[in-house]
């Protein structure tokens, strides 16, 4: 098999510093409500007013929250230097090994190997939020309803040339 697209340890570390600023940004706020509740004047004075309990748990969601980008962030920097991670593809199948994350900063590597013949479809899918593209992905639907997808930022191809390119191999391989 030979390699479609090289792996991309940059452009996941700077998805993962984003996500740690964010998550630190998070903190900041969790620890300045907190603050407020606990040390703070901030006490209810009006009846519509919030209680203190009330907002120190909001204070305390604010603070696991930023944990979790936080850790998070770290452990996609960690991914973003896994050794052995491919993209290859060849006149036997498709052969694919990128990092999974995981919650806290935790993450594996995956592995995913398939025959041609195991292939129904390869779909450039682009995730959207409000109409605003979020992220792009190259999803592989597979026989007996097995799905898999492949996130745009784990290789430095652009996903559509990523899909015009499996898709000719497929085709040369009779498929």
């Amino acid at each position: 098999m030979q390699p479609i697209t090289e792996y991309a340890p940059a452009r996941i570390a700077i998805l993962a510093l984003i996500r740690l600023v964010f998550g630190l940004l998070l903190g900041v706020v969790a620890g300045a409500v907190l603050w407020a509740v606990s040390i703070g004047d901030m006490k209810p004075t009006k009846p519509g007013d919030m209680p203190s309990w009330w907002m120190f748990l909001v204070g305390l969601g604010l603070g696991l929250a930023a944990l979790n980008f936080v850790a998070g962030g770290v452990g996609r920097i960690a991914s973003a230097f896994a050794r052995d991670c491919y993209f290859r593809a060849g006149p036997a199948g498709v052969a694919i090994r990128t990092p999974k994350n995981g919650w806290f900063g935790r993450y594996w590597i995956v592995e995913h190997r398939f025959g041609w013949s195991e292939i129904e479809q390869i779909v450039y899918f682009v995730q959207r939020i409000n109409l605003i593209p979020v992220s792009r992905e190259l999803r592989f639907a597979l026989t007996g309803n097995r799905k898999i997808a492949i996130e745009r930022h784990f290789f430095s191809a652009n996903v559509k040339e990523l899909q015009q390119k499996l898709l000719a191999m497929m085709e040369a391989a009779g498929r």
